[in-house]
């Protein structure tokens, strides 16, 4: 098992040292892992090894499965098959495929071993210095902090592994831990190792590819906003903003006065997007990738067959439908409001990340029109700024509800009105809120503005799930559940969806039914104690 581990590591280094200077190593190859921890060269092997772990296909598949097919922007296909179809019906069962977290615990206990391993190190190759060894444990623990992050998210309570399994024949059969007490970790961990981690590598594909500083930051500060901890996010995300190194991609607006029919007066004004810019907007952000609005994404190699990235064949047509298709009819006129004026130039440059039955943002080349080739691989966006921006207009506006301060709400939807701006979004009722601004007016505008921002990144299911559950799914928080029932269920199923919701157990995924089998210390969800 020790020789496998190591040789796929070596492969998956070897692979990618194609693709991005900062991954140009020599492996070694053909040893045993009691013989490889003998040098810093060695550890950051390792190191590289967690990174290209991230890029597994079933791990990123499930990355966007888990955050998307629960929630009610894209649904399956003809082509799509039964364990997606079951999901978008709202029929989930331990049987489910798509409920397997091996590929998590794999990095996870990748990570575990480069903690344990490179201390080791440090006794027999006297140049691996401090800062370098504090640097690779504080990268990989924020690596193994962000699978922990996922799985807590959509699955509660999980069994918490801080220590590296050596072999299939390991006697480990852990328990679920309390979610609650694996987030408390995981916030100690990532400000433990935030002051050890780069600020910049001095290159964009290192500091897009690895983690940073402001990686570590934005993982903390999500992480804070899920526990309802506001004011400790909102102070992180206020850091990376104002931290220089990232800033939104620029589409400039031009202003066109409306003129009533009959007197020719000026009554409006309305902008239309310079499509130049929004043409480079697309293809810096979701094309080329390593945009300067973006804080961590996972790089595909261009052309490799081992490490493709998935999304090519989920959302391209070149031998039958798309599985994975946008939900025009959710999409259209909900999530993004339609124009009701006649000028058709007056467009939200967002709605273009979808076009017919495609996920345009992960086929199209530019903003219509072109498809890219099947080996040429968009990124996968982990943060971006605008991402962080929208954390801390939401917890802004969470805290002012609390306190009914009119300056922090105030500030929340200037946030959320700069990110509006860029995109040229469509104004009306929902978006234009009077003074003083209604809290729960504004808490639901930076929902759908998140919806509307992060289409198809992986983001709906959990952004809905935190603003039903915040303070204990008090008043009406579980309207935001009971309204994605109504938009994404089909509606022969949409009753026994939407009573299924008020079991909190539900919202969570169940364990899937072999990992169960296998350790009979696991716990399965209660919701599917029934299958």
């Amino acid at each position: 098992m020790q020789r496998k581990i190591l040789y796929i590591i070596v492969v998956l280094t070897m692979a990618l040292a194609s693709c991005s200077d900062w991954l140009d190593l020599k492996p070694y190859d053909g040893v045993v892992e009691d013989d490889y921890w003998k040098t810093k060269e060695d550890v950051y092997s390792m190191v590289v090894g967690c990174y290209s772990s991230l890029l597994n296909k079933t791990l990123v598949t499930n990355i966007f499965y888990w955050g998307e097919m629960r929630a009610d922007m894209v649904t399956g296909s003809t082509a799509a098959g039964s364990s997606v179809m079951n999901i978008i019906r709202g029929e989930i069962s331990p049987e489910n495929g798509i409920c397997k977290w091996d590929e998590f615990y794999t990095t996870i206990n990748q990570c575990n071993k480069v903690v344990e391993r490179s201390s080791l190190v440090r006794e027999v190759d006297l140049t691996f210095s401090d800062e370098l060894y504090y640097q690779y444990r504080a990268e990989v623990i924020t690596i193994r902090s962000l699978m922990y992050f996922y799985l807590v998210r959509s699955f509660k309570n999980v069994p918490l592994v801080l220590k590296a399994s050596d072999s299939d024949d390991q006697d480990y059969y852990p328990y679920n831990s309390e979610g609650t007490e694996i987030l408390d970790s995981l916030v100690s961990h990532l400000n433990g190792v935030l002051a050890h981690l780069p600020v910049s590598y001095g290159s964009s594909d290192k500091n897009k590819g690895r983690i940073t500083r402001w990686t570590a930051m934005a993982l903390l500060a999500d992480i804070y906003l899920w526990q309802g901890n506001y004011s400790a996010c909102n102070a992180l995300c206020t850091q990376i903003i104002g931290s220089g190194q990232f800033s939104l991609i620029p589409v400039n607006r031009e202003p066109v006065p409306v003129y009533d029919n009959f007197t020719n007066e000026v009554i409006d004004t309305v902008y239309h997007p310079n499509m130049g810019d929004a043409e480079l907007w697309f293809d810096n952000l979701y094309v080329a990738g390593n945009s300067v609005e973006s804080i961590f994404e996972l790089q595909f190699p261009k052309a490799h067959e081992t490490l493709a990235d998935p999304f090519f064949a989920l959302f391209n047509s070149s031998s039958s439908r798309p599985t994975i298709i946008p939900n025009a009819i959710i999409l259209d006129g909900i999530i993004f409001p339609e124009y009701e004026g006649e000028d058709g130039e007056v467009k939200d440059i967002r709605s273009f990340t979808y076009q017919g039955s495609y996920v345009w943002k992960y086929v199209g080349a530019g903003l219509s029109g072109r498809q890219r080739t099947e080996r040429t691989f968009p990124h996968w966006i982990v943060y971006r700024l605008a991402d962080v921006m929208l954390m801390k207009a939401e917890s802004l506006n969470q805290m002012a509800i609390q306190t009914d301060d009119s300056v922090m709400m105030a500030q929340s939807y200037a946030l959320v009105k700069q990110i509006r701006s860029r995109a040229n979004a469509i104004d009306n009722s929902d978006s234009e809120l009077d003074v003083p601004i209604d809290g729960k007016a504004l808490e639901q505008l930076i929902l759908a503005e998140r919806a509307r921002e992060l289409a198809f990144e992986g983001k709906r299911w959990y952004d809905v799930l935190r603003f039903a559950k915040r303070n204990g799914y008090e008043g009406e928080n579980m309207s935001y559940l009971m309204q994605l029932a109504v938009n994404s269920a089909p509606p022969e199923k949409l009753a026994s969806l939407q009573v299924k919701y008020n079991n909190s157990w539900f919202h969570y995924w169940p364990i899937y039914i072999d990992a169960v089998e296998i350790n009979k210390n696991l716990k399965q969800n209660e919701f599917y104690l029934q299958y």
